[in-house]
């Protein structure tokens, strides 16, 4: 099987291939019998600095066990895009797949899918398959020091913690990994070869100069030798190279002093001296590429020759690799490079853009634009750089991976500003690609430059329409302009400015073309985004957000429909849809769906909210696979947007779960995602999203005063100016205000959320708020008015069976329905089988009626006091009671939060409830309290 069918065009192949050596090297086989000696153990370090020879010992070792054909030798040389564990892992197993076909194949069709299982899963049963395999394999990862992932070392660490006897690995690096070396090496598990291993003995030293350089130098030149190279091999082979010239060696070797660097330079311009011009010429002008070929070499040199110069570079030993078998590509040493380019900046400085500008030019057209793009940015070719940019295929819709985010960041920061703002594509695109970054201000001047020129170039337009190239361009040049509107009316929907946006959208679309309907599916969007926040109607909101998905779905984009139906499950769901949401949800996966069966990266967006509707109606296993299949699919899209709402959905199945821990790693997860985006989109989401959550966190867990001071605070944030998020913050307050029971407060806060969710015909959200209302009541000891506000909640959510957002609220919500169930029986009243269902639901201790919570009440009463609280916590409880933070129960107590913590949660465990509120209703109940406290 050939090489083209093994490795795919998305993988570079010269990175499977072992470094070809150079013709003339010394014997060092005390090195090589310590590389033998290390297949004994599980890996082998191989670490040193730069220019200790480390690559080239490890290429012969590899090539020497390759033809004994005991071990299959796979050979990876890592660079800095391989710092993702899936593109890492995909490399590994490839080239265990080219060692022996069959190998991997399944696990890479499965790491690659749109579904891959955990890593871990997938290196547990790479391990179960190379126990089966009847070869030995020795993994070498050349430049390991290049990767920075966490992922890939924890991975790492986990194959060679677990590898079978069929594998060992090698590790060659500059620096030592963050992996347990220490525990590995005092357990025997690894061998070492570090830089004093790699130094050349003073007998390899004269072996070189006398058997490859054919020099023989007295023996106190020889110890200058020593003293100043200190067995540096690279350095060893400068000098050899810069004494061929020298009749005297004693002048040049006196000239070796100082860092390594500078000896590195010295004698790279002496060696550089005593070749032909041509050969100079050619090694300077070449210093500039990372990797060299004969057409790219020919491009940068302008000549025919390039092919035949390699190779006279590669039998002469200057420092050059061949990166294939075929000599197609080579490289030159990492460090001859950096001193070859310091002579050619020194020497032909005016001559280092030229060269680059020629590299970048033959890279596009080669369609390596990446590399087009740097070579652009060397030679300060910004217009140039501009338009390689502009021809980029970065997703729109999706965004884009961090790797690429922070490259075109940093691309755009390079660019001079009157560069960009002078093009209205790359100012649209900018805007669009770095939205989740880039700050409103910024993203608002892109647009503002874009919409500047665009006008100004359609009113110095001629008017005459019977002139067909000026009609021509007039109508792309508008189409352009109503993109660019469209965006700022997609950024501005999520705002307070409602009104503004509509208008936004309107006149956008009067000047959008016809055909362009991925841009009128996003102006359909934005009114969504629009109709939901700012004018309050969740039915046109949704309306909108369907016209969306159909619009894209027409056009054959099927992506973008996916992503529109991903936002408008949301937004149905907040309707009250839950039926229409989940068949909005099942028709998009089915249409995301591969050649394989497969489901595409973009089908998480819509997997993240249909596992709210399954919260909803209780089906939480399903709904906690179904969130994080969508998290793990959306994660390949490199989309921040995507994994910030995917968290803030998963704390909210983890809170039904009951999984407070798991609630809380998750808000630290999406905090972490949100501190490396835009700071106000960040805030955004995360109010949208979490807001309320994590105040129900924070009261779980007794952190009451946490709950409180993050209430007091809330005058400071942005985006409370948005009225949507302004109600949901409102909700929040009042959660606060229950757990500090001050239930009039909180029906006063109630009454302006209710009108405006109730206006926006908001059903999940009118929901929440009645049954807020029947529990502020019930502590008011309302009986009448508590049953009516939860009977308008229990009226409203059983057309679309409503389930958790009953049962999150908690055992007392539980014997309110309960009540309510009676109530309806002796009015015969048709409410009691879906009430059935919502009871039903609660967990198992939850007193299911009034009989049982008498019962309950009975046994606590039949003790005394004293014997169910102590003293010290019925005091505690008491303060509880008035409202106080645990802070300041320590400061009247003088004693120690801790303290106070510790008798909070004895009074919870005593009690059998979950949080404050619902301690002191129990204990009201059981007349620790008074019922007017």
């Amino acid at each position: 099987m050939s090489t083209s069918e093994i490795i795919p065009k998305t993988l570079l192949a010269t990175k499977f291939f072992i470094p070809s050596p150079p013709h003339t090297l010394i014997h060092r086989r005390r090195l090589l019998d310590l590389l033998n000696a290390s297949l004994n153990s599980r890996l082998t370090l191989v670490s040193a600095p730069a220019g200790f020879g480390k690559t080239t010992l490890l290429a012969i070792w590899a090539n020497t066990l390759q033809k004994d054909k005991v071990h299959q030798v796979v050979w990876i040389s890592l660079d800095e895009t391989d710092n993702n564990s899936t593109n890492f892992w995909v490399y590994v197993l490839t080239a265990l797949e080219f060692q022996e076909p069959g190998l991997c194949a399944d696990l890479l069709s499965n790491l690659q899918s749109s579904q891959p299982m955990p890593l871990q899963t997938i290196l547990l049963s790479l391990i179960n398959t190379l126990i089966k395999s009847s070869k030995s394999f020795l993994l070498i990862l050349d430049d390991y020091h290049l990767i920075t992932e966490p992922e890939i070392h924890t991975s790492l660490q986990y194959l060679v913690e677990h590898q079978p006897p069929q594998l060992h690995i090698v590790l060659v690096t500059r620096s030592d990994p963050p992996i347990p070396l220490n525990r590995w090496r005092a357990n025997m598990q690894m061998k070492e070869i570090r830089a004093e291993q790699l130094r050349c003995t003073n007998q390899e030293v004269k072996d070189f100069l006398l058997e490859v350089m054919n020099i023989t130098l007295p023996e106190t030149l020889f110890h200058a030798v020593m003293d100043h190279i200190e067995g540096w091999l690279v350095g060893l082979q400068l000098l050899g190279l810069s004494l061929q010239g020298f009749n005297d060696p004693q002048p040049l070797v006196a000239e070796l002093s100082g860092s390594q660097h500078y000896i590195l330079d010295y004698l790279t311009e002496e060696v550089l001296r005593q070749q032909p011009e041509e050969v100079q010429t050619f090694l300077l002008y070449t210093s500039i590429l990372d990797r060299l070929s004969a057409p790219l070499c020919d491009a940068v040199m302008q000549t025919q020759t390039s092919q035949q110069m390699l190779r006279h570079l590669e039998t002469s030993n200057l420092f050059i690799v061949p990166l294939d078998m075929q000599l197609r590509w080579y490289r030159y040493h990492a460090l001859f490079t950096e001193a070859l380019y310091y002579q050619l900046e020194r020497n032909y400085k005016d001559l280092v853009p030229v060269l680059h500008h020629r590299a970048s030019v033959w890279y596009a057209e080669h369609d390596a634009l990446t590399e087009a793009i740097l070579h652009a940015f060397n030679a300060h070719e910004w217009e140039w750089a501009a338009d390689l940019i502009e021809r980029m295929p970065f997703s729109i819709a999706w965004g884009t991976s961090e790797q690429a985010f922070s490259l075109l960041r940093h691309w755009l920061e390079q660019l001079p500003t009157e560069v960009i703002c002078s093009r209205p594509r790359l100012c649209l695109a900018c805007a669009q690609i770095m939205r989740t970054v880039a700050s409103p201000a910024v993203l608002k001047s892109w647009l503002d430059a874009a919409e500047k020129t665009l006008t100004t170039t359609l009113n110095k337009l001629p008017t005459n329409e019977n002139a067909l190239a000026s009609s021509t361009t007039r109508a792309e040049l508008e189409d352009l302009l109503g993109e660019v509107i469209s965006y700022r009316a997609f950024l501005m929907s999520y705002s307070e400015n409602g009104l503004e946006t509509l208008i936004l959208c309107q006149k956008a679309l009067t000047l959008l073309s016809e055909q362009n309907h991925v841009v009128r599916a996003m102006v359909a969007a934005s009114r969504l985004h629009a109709y939901y926040f700012s004018a309050n109607d969740a039915d046109a909101a949704s309306q909108n957000g369907l016209l969306a998905v159909e619009i894209a779905r027409q056009a054959g984009q099927h992506v973008l429909a996916a992503f529109y139906a991903g936002i408008t499950l949301y937004y149905l769901t907040g309707n009250g849809r839950l039926r229409e949401a989940n068949r909005l949800a099942q028709h998009v996966s089915q249409s995301m769906e591969d050649a394989r069966g497969h489901l595409l990266p973009e089908a998480g967006w819509s997997y993240i909210y249909y596992a709210n509707v399954l919260r909803e109606w209780n089906q939480l296993d399903t709904a906690l696979e179904m969130i994080l299949k969508g998290i793990a699919i959306s994660r390949q899209t490199g989309s921040t947007v995507f994994m910030l709402c995917g968290y803030g959905a998963l704390v909210h199945i983890y809170l039904s779960r009951g999984e407070l821990e798991e609630a809380r790693a998750t808000i630290e997860q999406l905090d972490d995602v949100g501190s490396r985006s835009n700071f106000m989109l960040y805030l955004y989401i995360r109010a949208f999203y979490t807001t309320i959550d994590q105040v129900r966190l924070w009261i779980a867990h007794g952190e009451l005063e946490q709950a409180i001071r993050w209430s007091e605070s809330l005058a400071k944030d942005e985006w409370q100016t948005i009225p949507f998020l302004q109600e949901r913050a409102n909700v929040a307050r009042v959660r606060i205000l229950l757990a500090q029971c001050q239930p009039q407060l909180a029906l006063e806060q109630l009454q302006p959320a209710l009108t405006r969710a109730t206006e926006g015909k908001r059903g999940e959200h009118i929901i929440e708020i009645r049954i807020l209302q029947a529990l502020a009541y019930h502590m008011l000891q309302q009986e009448s008015e508590a049953l009516e506000a939860l009977a308008i909640a229990v009226q409203i959510g059983e057309p679309e069976q409503f389930i958790r957002s009953f049962v999150d609220e908690g055992p007392q919500v539980c014997s309110l329905l309960t009540k309510l169930r009676e109530h309806d029986r002796k009015n015969k009243y048709g409410t009691t089988s879906y009430l059935d269902t919502i009871i039903t639901a609660f967990p198992a201790t939850t007193p299911l009626d009034d009989e049982q919570l008498t019962q309950r009440e009975t046994n606590f009463n039949g003790q005394a006091a004293s014997t169910i609280l102590s003293k010290r916590e019925l005091e505690v409880l008491y303060l509880l009671a008035g409202g106080v933070s645990n802070q300041t129960i320590a400061d009247q107590l003088v004693v120690s939060i801790n303290t106070v913590k510790r008798h909070v949660s004895n009074i919870f465990l005593k009690l059998e409830a979950p949080n404050r509120l619902q301690a002191i209703l129990r204990a009201r109940a059981l007349g620790l309290l008074p019922q007017d406290l």
